[in-house]
């Protein structure tokens, strides 16, 4: 066994009554068998030869002392500074989770956050463990009582239910897109877009028109600067396609690395322009009133124009099918962005002199991103009929621990999150059971919506994830006892 630190004294008195009965028990069997066993060898039926008072004794002697000379043959645990912690685990099958705590009921240090055997070293009295003495900003903790106790939890059922706020994602393996960037519809068919990706990274992905995920495209240097331009392109930069640019605050053409300036009639504050089919150009335009869409020929010719409600995310980068007439919209409002694609209808016909008609459009694409770094801007948008309620704690009954009568019987459950992901956690802050592994959260809610399931949502900013977790009461305290800490 570990030598213990003579600056603890462990004061579980129910802890080592239950150990002591074990080990008294264990003796006594062991006694019994062995004693049986030398009489069968000592008594032959023969010869009839009986055992002596004084030899009896002996070997009794010898039979109860065997088990304490088995302890003392087991390998003992590796030495340790600090403080020798030895417990009796509670007989539940799952993981351990253990804290030191203060007077004050504290915690001081995670000794052991979700703990299998194989974390502990196993001795006859228990399962035993080391505390350097310090708390888990790595300081000294003053010298006091301490006491050591958590919680084993067994089975634990999480199921992913859905994803809210992020129309890109519609699979597992699709990217998690916080922001498009740029996109373009190529010879294929598919989309290319250049987005950030939930972590901040730049992200370049195929779509099919629809929007469904196709495979990424490896980063490369010359795409990166070109937004999401052609692949040859890329790799030739001086024989790219020409394109659409707002240079100065007026449109502006960019042909073999050169880029020259275009003039448009009756443009107010162009925000973005592309090349579209037969060189034609589309240019947004934001007026005092409203942002509108307007294509113009290449010789500048107004040809029609796209009006957007006021009220709708407003347009900011725009893109032009090369072959047909089809645009894509990246449009943007207050904690939304939402991406468009526009195929032409039906043609206007000639408007009253100097102005074009409306055109009709149909719309083939749309996805949304509704931005998600904290609960209230998505509340509205998590598909309930009533808004979800978030509980800040959840109270479960405990499972019975029969080694402590005393254990607590109820758990004020909270929910955490740090690098990593979301876990469930005591009152006191003790980490008690994982529930995702998603990093870098922003925030993380649970609550009941009937029934014994807990419902949790969580966000990275780019996207809400809704869990299910079931058996969350399957939890058991336990106490590993009370130390007395001289401090360093």
């Amino acid at each position: 066994m570990r030598e213990e630190n003579s600056k603890f004294e462990i004061r579980n008195s129910k802890q080592l009554r239950n150990v002591c009965r074990g080990e008294t028990a264990w003796r006594r069997a062991c006694a019994r068998a062995i004693v049986s066993k030398i009489f069968r060898c000592f008594r032959p039926a023969s010869f009839g030869f009986r055992i002596s008072d004084f030899g009896f004794f002996l070997l009794l002697l010898f039979c109860l002392t065997t088990p304490s000379l088995a302890q003392e043959d087991a390998p003992p645990p590796p030495k340790e500074s600090g403080v020798s912690i030895t417990f009796m685990p509670p007989p539940m099958s799952g993981v351990l989770s253990l804290g030191i705590y203060d007077k004050k009921g504290k915690l001081v240090r995670v000794l052991a956050r979700e703990a299998t055997k194989k974390d502990f070293f196993v001795g006859l009295n228990g399962f035993i463990t080391n505390w350097d003495g310090k708390d888990d900003a790595g300081k000294p903790a003053p010298a006091g009582t301490y006491s050591a106790r958590g919680f084993a939890v067994g089975e634990l059922t999480v199921e992913g239910i859905a994803y809210h706020g992020n129309d890109w994602m519609i699979a597992d393996d699709s990217p998690c897109l916080r922001r498009v960037l740029a996109l373009e519809l190529r010879a294929s068919g598919r989309l290319a877009l250049w987005a950030e990706g939930a972590d901040g990274r730049p992200q370049l992905v195929r779509m099919d028109q629809a929007g469904e995920f196709a495979g990424k495209i490896p980063l490369d240097p010359e795409i990166a600067k070109l937004a999401v331009g052609d692949d040859a392109a890329a790799e030739k930069p001086g024989e790219a396609p020409p394109r659409a640019v707002i240079a100065g605050g007026k449109v502006a053409l960019v042909e073999k690395g050169e880029t020259h300036p275009f003039p448009l009639p009756d443009l107010v504050k162009p925000l973005d322009a592309s090349l579209g089919r037969e060189d034609r150009v589309w240019v947004i335009d934001q007026t005092a009133e409203r942002t509108e869409v307007k294509e113009f020929s290449r010789a500048g010719e107004f040809h029609r124009h796209l009006a957007i409600d006021p009220a709708e995310p407003a347009p900011v980068r725009i893109f032009a099918s090369r072959t047909s007439d089809l645009i894509f919209l990246i449009e943007e409002k207050t904690g939304v962005q939402r991406v468009r694609g526009l195929a032409l209808e039906a043609a206007a016909k000639d408007g009253p002199p100097g102005k074009a008609a409306v055109s009709t459009w149909k719309t083939v694409l749309t996805k949304s991103i509704v931005a998600s770094d904290t609960f209230a801007a998505v509340a509205g948008q998590l598909g309930r009929p009533q808004p979800f309620k978030p509980e800040d704690k959840i109270r479960v009954r405990l499972v019975p621990n029969p080694l402590f009568q005393e254990a607590m019987q109820d758990l004020d459950v909270q929910i955490g999150i740090d690098t990593k992901g979301t876990f469930l956690r005591a009152p006191d802050g003790l980490p008690i059971r994982t529930l995702t592994e998603t990093p870098v959260l922003k925030w993380a809610v649970m609550g009941r919506e009937g029934g014994k399931a807990v419902t949790v949502f969580q966000s990275d900013g780019a996207l809400v994830e809704e869990f299910k977790v079931l058996k969350i009461a399957n939890t058991m305290a336990f106490d590993a006892g009370d130390y007395e800490w001289a401090g360093k």
